[in-house]
């Protein structure tokens, strides 16, 4: 955030920011002003060489121009004393404005921050940050050269991660936003899943690779109206500016399984066999001055075995029926990128880029209970194009717009054609039934402008995060799918017939397929507008209140919100940075593209898509039973589903709210303390309005006309509240940690827009912990020793057992949806054991040249070791209770790994 010297810059340099009239106090008089001198860096504290440093004075006139030096630093000589302000500017990062006053030698100035009077024979070179160039950043510069503790974006309830770190961090696969996951909170996302702001814009990925990213943010500005996602449910992505000078790197990185444990659910070791090869350069364009370019790339390929473990019918050569096997699951992808920046004198600069990325893979779905017949191929694509400017409309005003347009492909193929198989609690088989293609082209653009005056910092901005066309080309379970549960004996307990005996003698619990119209186009608009002030009441206190306003094409009613939002902060103590933060504010609910393309194919009195849903007892299946359903059905005459939003609904939202205290600790890091909680109104969920009724024993459809009629109710209700402890930032020279103790509890009735109640007739009576519930999680990144030959860094992360629901396997609501559960078990009950990982890598860069500053050439090596505790965490079991291997874990987590890297930077 860019401040005037007005209020904030001016405390940058307390030797050069003299108040007038209180300037010369018996200084004799020295025609030629004492040099203003500095050095430019980043964020990171990296130097900035050749960035353009103008000197304006009173009247608005340049009185100097010159770059900062290959070491950042800058000396420059007023024409004369007197008030002037400096502008810095780099493509990438955001100019700067900084007020200061040229003075002669031995004078003594007036503190701006304090009011005392200081002597200096020559000032304290100033140094200068400039902010990476993003809409979500804003860093103000105080007396000490830290920014301002009271603004928003200076909250320490947060998660920042920088290039540099990630250079030292333990991270898989170089995938840093998977290791930065850990670090968000469920609760905070919303129907369409957790937000993504790359360079300031909602965007589906980043267009960059890995090592061209700069920063890496959870929670900047928790309650910030310029974002339509709470703090802690979005992830910002700042990427690298095209420098002005030669500059890249290069990665490598394998692993094999020679080098992995045993997976313990494997019947042996499965293969892997893992190549990333990814970097960037950048630097000027020697055909055009003021312009610089940024080239990303990123190709690797993963030979991997996914790991089955599932109960089929017994055959001579498995007598017991127990199915442990490895099956290939290639995948690969590739992705580059292209920038071009160019700086338009002081006030103006612009960058256009391209992206490509292109993923592939082979089995997917497969593992578990799940086989390798019911996998199915995939095809991704996506490309992507962004304009860019950064306007310096005047010393207090700033804009920045972004404009992005791109298309993107999905193409998924059954390894097999046939019905699909769900033996419940034994396996899935048959085929994946997930023939289908998505393609769509989308559209975005953001315009901010940041104004400052007096106490004042105002944000406004518009925003169109999606305005697409999207197309599907649905051909699954076109085949059709079998379900096979367990018989029950009235008591609802006893088991009369297993799952697998049903499916050995052809006699299905359920039926589905789909058939009809198969090519949909559908459009999702969304746009918003927010405004925002931080107002600095005192040096020490200031409050933020905004606005949003949100629109969506995909409601009936209520298609817009207006979401308040209000923030403070106040400094208990500045030499601690103590500083207590607080704030609240709503957020609407957002769909994602999967519920409307529901609405597309299956809404409507006569469904375009047409699917039957069937439930069927096995008692009253003919000897032969109904699989295939031919024996019993003509199924093109049977009554069809459908699907609808229900009349008159409204956008669910949320209220977060919750207070902190942070205190500065070590000799730039922060502790902080953080209680919130949440309230989510009107959350959705599904219930089929057309389920059998209880007065006809859960047998009877109250419409003949159609089976399953699926109504998305924004019904439901969620709360809950948490705790987190973190720490962030440099201890001392041997040690810098980033981590996050959480207690959190969140009760529900609901499971999200896809999730049925177990009765659809008592929709309210499924109250239990929600499916994110777990009550600790811990994480943690440290570095130690960095930059030395010993130095080391790992990772911790442990969370109490992700929860899940016991079922009975059958379907006795008729509803076909098979989610029963045993009498007075609540849904989510039931959790599994806590995950533990620890994480640990060694590497070390060596200079190739006499020149050994971060500039100069560098070679590194690393190794590191993922669950280098060996612990099989478990990712899931088998939740039927009538199953024989009920409550044991169908997978676990990855075993041991061991990663080797090779960095090449210049």
């Amino acid at each position: 955030m860019i401040r005037s010297l007005s209020l904030f810059l001016c405390l940058a340099a307390p030797a050069l920011v003299a108040a007038a009239p209180n300037t010369p106090i018996n200084a004799p008089a020295v025609p030629a002003p004492v040099p203003i001198a500095g050095v430019v860096a980043d964020p990171t504290g990296a130097i900035v060489p050749g960035a353009e440093i103008d000197l304006i004075d009173a009247t608005g006139a340049v009185a100097s121009t010159i770059h900062s030096a290959a070491d950042g630093s800058f000396q420059m000589q007023p024409p004369k004393a007197g008030s002037y302000t400096l502008v810095i500017s780099e493509p990438g990062f955001e100019t700067t404005r900084m007020p200061v006053m040229a003075v002669v030698p031995t004078v003594v100035v007036k503190a701006a921050s304090s009011g005392t009077m200081q002597g200096n024979m020559f000032p304290v070179p100033l140094k200068v940050v400039l902010p990476i160039a993003a809409l979500a950043t804003n860093v103000h510069v105080s007396a000490d050269g830290n920014e301002d503790l009271t603004a928003g974006d200076s909250n320490r309830d947060t998660q920042v991660i920088t290039s540099g770190d990630l250079k030292q961090l333990p991270i898989f696969d170089n995938d840093y936003a998977t290791a930065m996951s850990a670090f968000m909170d469920d609760s905070a996302t919303a129907t369409g899943g957790a937000g993504l702001i790359v360079d300031g814009v909602e965007g589906s990925r980043s267009p960059v690779s890995a090592s061209a990213v700069q920063e890496v943010r959870i929670n900047q500005d928790p309650y910030s109206a310029q974002y339509y996602y709470p703090g802690r449910g979005q992830m910002e992505i700042i990427t690298k500016s095209a420098q002005d000078h030669y500059h890249g790197e290069f990665n490598f990185i394998y692993r094999n399984a020679a080098l992995n444990a045993q997976n313990e659910l494997a019947p042996s070791k499965p293969f892997e066999d893992r190549r990333v090869y990814e970097g960037h350069v950048t630097g000027p364009i020697f055909f055009a001055p003021n312009s610089s370019f940024l080239a990303s790339f990123n190709h690797d390929t993963e030979d991997t075995n996914a790991v089955i473990d599932a109960d089929v019918l017994p055959t001579p050569d498995n007598p017991s029926g127990v199915l442990l096997q490895n099956v290939p699951t290639p995948s690969g992808e590739t992705s580059f990128s292209l920038r071009g920046a160019h700086r338009f004198g002081d006030k103006h600069s612009a960058y256009a880029q391209y992206g490509h990325w292109q993923s592939h893979s082979t089995n997917q779905g497969v593992g578990g209970q799940t086989l390798a017949e019911a996998g199915w191929d995939g095809l991704s694509n996506w490309d992507g194009i962004t304009l860019h400017a950064d306007s310096a409309l005047s010393a207090v005003l700033i804009n920045q717009i972004s404009i992005v347009g791109e298309r993107w492909s999905t193409i998924n193929t059954n390894t097999v054609n046939a019905p699909k198989i769900n033996v419940n609690g034994y396996f899935t088989g048959g085929s994946g039934q997930n023939n289908s293609q998505y393609t769509g082209y989308n559209f975005r653009f953001y315009d901010m402008a940041s104004w400052t005056h007096g106490k004042h910092f105002v944000k406004i901005g518009v925003g169109i995060p999606n305005f697409a066309r999207l197309a599907a080309d649905d051909n699954t379970n076109a085949l059709s799918s079998y379900g096979f549960g367990p018989t029950l004996a009235a008591d609802g307990v006893t088991v009369l017939q297993t799952a697998l005996q049903n499916y050995e003698n052809n006699l299905p619990s359920g039926f589905s397929q789909g058939y009809g119209e198969t090519h949909f186009i559908y459009h999702q608009q969304e746009a918003g507008a927010f405004i925002q002030d931080q107002i600095k009441v005192t040096p020490r206190f200031s409050v933020t209140p905004g606005l949003r306003y949100d629109w969506l094409n995909f409601l009936a009613q209520k298609r817009l919100g207006f979401s308040p939002r209000l923030s403070f902060a106040y400094v208990l103590d500045e030499k601690s940075k103590t500083v207590v933060r607080g704030g609240g504010g709503l957020y609407y609910d957002r769909f994602g593209g999967g519920p409307m393309l529901d609405l597309t194919r299956y809404g409507g009195l006569e469904p375009r898509r047409r699917t039957v849903s069937l439930s069927l007892n096995p008692a009253d299946q003919p000897e032969n039973g109904c699989y295939p359903i031919s024996n019993c059905y003509d199924v093109p005459s049977l009554p069809v589903n459908r699907v609808e939003l229900k009349p008159g609904a409204r956008l669910p939202y949320q209220m977060q709210y919750g207070l902190s205290i942070e205190r500065g600790m070590g000799e730039k890091g922060t502790l902080s303390a953080s209680a919130y909680a949440m309230r989510d109104i009107g959350a959705f969920r599904s219930v089929d309005i057309n389920a059998p009724t209880p007065e006809s024993g859960y047998t009877v459809r109250p419409d003949p006309n159609y089976l399953r009629i699926r109504q998305m109710q924004p019904a439901g209700f969620y709360e809950g509240e948490g705790m987190d402890i973190a720490y962030q930032g440099r201890y001392n020279k041997w040690f810098s940690g980033w981590g996050r103790y959480t207690w959190s509890h969140y009760a529900s009735n609901t499971g999200g827009i896809g999730w049925y109640p177990q009765n659809q007739y008592a929709p309210d009576a499924d109250w239990g912990p929600a499916n994110w519930d777990r009550r600790n999680r811990i994480g943690f990144y440290g570095v130690f020793n960095p930059k030395s030959v010993m130095n080391l860094s790992g990772g911790i992360f442990a969370n109490s057992g992700r929860p899940w629901t016991v079922t009975t396997g059958t379907d006795p609501y008729g509803d076909d949806l098979f989610n029963a559960r045993p009498e007075g078990v609540a849904p989510y009950s039931e959790s599994l054991p806590p995950y533990v990982d620890l994480d640990l890598r060694w590497g070390h860069d060596w200079a190739l040249t006499a020149d050994k500053d971060d500039e100069a050439p560098h070679l590194g090596f690393s190794a590191s070791s993922f669950n280098i505790l060996n612990h099989p965490s478990v990712g899931g079991v088998d939740s039927v209770q009538n199953s024989p291997t009920f409550a044991e874990p169908t997978s676990v987590s990855s075993p041991r790994r061991i990663q080797l890297a090779m960095r090449l930077e210049f």
